[in-house]
C-alpha cells in the first residue's frame, strides 16, 4: 500500500505528451556529432569495445529515461527537496566507503554496477536551491539568504573537492549565483561572495592585489551598501589575500596545485603535466578553419591527443572538422541557453523557473571550463562537454535536464 501511495505521489498516468523540438532537435545534432566524432576516433577499436558502440547504449538508455520522466508528477521535487538533498549527502559519504578507482573515490559500486552520485546530485542541489529560494525570498534578508544558499551548497561541496573531484565541486559552488539573481537576490550580495575568490588569485602579485582593492574599493563607493555590508566585505578580501599561501599549500591538492602552474606555463613539463594542453592545442590550431576530415587528424588517429573520447573531444572535433565544426558546436548550445532562458521567463511557478535557471547553469558552466581548458586558458579539470564527451553518468544527467524541461513546460506549470 505504501509502495503504491509512493509511486502514485511520484507518477501519473496521462495518454498523450508532445515534445518540444525547439529544445530537443539541437540536442540530437550534438548527439550525433558526439557518435561521429567517437566512431572515426575509433576505427582500430573492435566495435563492441569501443566508446562509439558504449556511447549508443547510454542514449539509447538516455531516451528510454526521457520517457519515464514524463510520466513524473515533477511538484514531487519541490515537495521533497530537502529529503533529496539528505540522500546525496548520504550518498556522497558513502563513497568514502567504496574502492577508490584512479586513486579517486568517486563512485558507489553495486555488484558490476558502478554510480557516481556527484553527476545526479547536479539535478538534486538544484532543486534544494530552488525550493530554499522560492520559499524564503522576500520573507528573509537577501544576505541571509544568499549565506543559507552558500551553506546548503558548501557540504556536498566539501565531499565532492575531498573525493578528489576540483571540476565538480566548481559546478556545485557556482551554480547557485545564476539561482539567486534569477530568484531576485541583490546582484552586489551576489558578488561580495565572488569577490574573495578573485582577491585569493590576485594575491599573488602584489601590483595586481593592490589594483583590484583599490576597484573594490571603488565599486562598494558606488554601490553604497550598509556600513556593516561594506566593513565586512572590505575585511574578507584582505583575509583572502593573506591567506592565498596557505590555500595554496594546505588546501589544494598537489595535482591541483600542478594543473594551476602548468595552466600558467605548459612547456614547464611538456612530457608531463602539460602534455595534455600542448596536444590540445596543436590539434586544435592544425584543424583551421575546414578541419582535416572525419579520421584524418594526426593527433586524434596518432593517438598523440590523451583522453580524446572525453575531456579532449572538443580538441579532437577542432581538428577534424575546423573551426567550422566547433562554430555549428557553439551554435546549437546557443540556441539551447536560448530557449532555456525563455521557458524560465514564462513559467509561473518560481520554484520551476528558479531550477530551469539551474540546469542551464550546470550544461554552461561545463561547457566554457571545457572550452578554456581544450585552449589553455582554464586548468584541466576533468569536466566532459554536455552531450558530445563519452561518459555515461554525464551524458544521462544532460539528457535528465532536457527531459524535465520538456515535461515542465508540457504540464504548463
Amino acid at each position: 500500500m505504501i509502495y503504491n501511495n509512493l509511486l502514485g505521489k511520484a507518477f501519473y498516468s496521462k495518454g498523450h505528451w508532445s515534445l518540444r523540438w525547439r529544445l530537443i532537435f539541437p540536442v540530437l545534432i550534438l548527439l550525433l556529432i558526439s557518435c561521429l566524432t567517437l566512431k572515426y576516433s575509433n576505427l582500430d577499436v573492435e566495435f563492441l569495445k569501443s566508446t562509439f558502440f558504449k556511447q549508443l547504449v547510454w542514449i539509447v538508455f538516455g531516451i528510454l529515461i526521457f520517457i519515464i520522466v514524463q510520466r513524473l508528477r515533477l511538484q514531487v521535487f519541490n515537495e521533497y527537496a530537502y529529503h533529496l538533498y539528505i540522500i546525496l549527502l548520504l550518498l556522497l559519504l558513502l563513497t568514502y566507503f567504496m574502492p577508490s578507482i584512479g586513486g579517486a573515490s568517486r563512485w558507489v559500486m553495486v555488484g558490476g554496477f558502478a554510480f557516481q552520485p556527484s553527476e545526479v546530485g547536479k539535478l538534486l542541489i538544484i532543486f534544494t536551491l530552488a525550493r530554499f529560494i522560492s520559499d524564503y525570498k522576500g520573507k528573509i534578508n537577501d544576505a541571509i539568504l544568499l549565506y543559507c544558499a552558500l551553506l546548503i551548497i558548501f557540504f556536498p561541496s566539501i565531499l565532492i573537492f575531498n573525493q578528489p573531484d576540483f571540476g565538480t565541486a566548481i559546478v556545485y559552488v557556482f551554480v547557485v549565483f545564476p539561482m539567486l539573481y534569477w530568484g531576485g537576490v541583490k546582484p552586489f550580495y551576489i558578488f561580495s561572495v565572488v569577490a574573495p575568490l578573485i582577491s585569493i588569485i590576485t594575491a599573488f602579485d602584489l601590483t595586481i592585489f593592490s589594483i583590484w582593492m583599490l576597484v573594490l574599493c571603488l565599486l562598494i563607493y558606488f554601490e553604497n551598501p550598509k556600513i556593516l555590508i561594506a566593513t565586512i566585505s572590505l575585511i574578507m578580501n584582505v583575509i583572502c589575500g593573506i591567506s592565498s599561501p596557505f590555500i595554496w599549500n594546505q588546501i589544494l591538492f598537489p595535482h591541483q596545485r600542478e594543473r594551476l602552474l602548468t595552466l600558467l606555463n605548459p612547456m614547464r613539463d611538456p612530457h608531463g603535466s602539460g602534455y595534455q594542453i600542448i596536444q590540445s592545442m596543436t590539434a586544435i590550431g592544425s584543424g583551421g578553419f575546414w578541419g582535416k576530415g572525419l579520421g584524418e587528424g594526426t593527433q586524434t588517429q596518432l593517438r598523440y591527443l590523451p583522453v580524446r573520447d572525453t575531456d579532449f573531444i572538443i580538441s579532437v572535433i577542432g581538428e577534424e572538422l575546423g573551426l567550422v565544426g566547433i562554430f555549428i558546436i557553439l551554435c546549437l548550445f546557443y540556441i539551447i541557453f536560448y530557449w532555456l532562458i525563455s521557458y524560465a521567463y514564462v513559467i509561473s511557478n518560481k520554484f520551476f523557473s528558479i531550477s530551469l535557471i539551474g540546469f542551464c547553469s550546470v550544461i554552461f558552466i561545463h561547457l566554457i571550463i571545457n572550452l578554456g581548458m581544450v585552449v589553455g586558458l582554464l586548468p584541466v579539470t576533468g569536466l566532459p562537454v554536455p552531450f558530445i564527451s563519452y561518459g555515461g553518468s554525464f551524458l544521462l544527467t544532460s539528457i535528465i535536464i532536457v527531459a524535465l524541461v520538456n515535461n515542465i513546460i508540457e504540464q504548463r506549470i
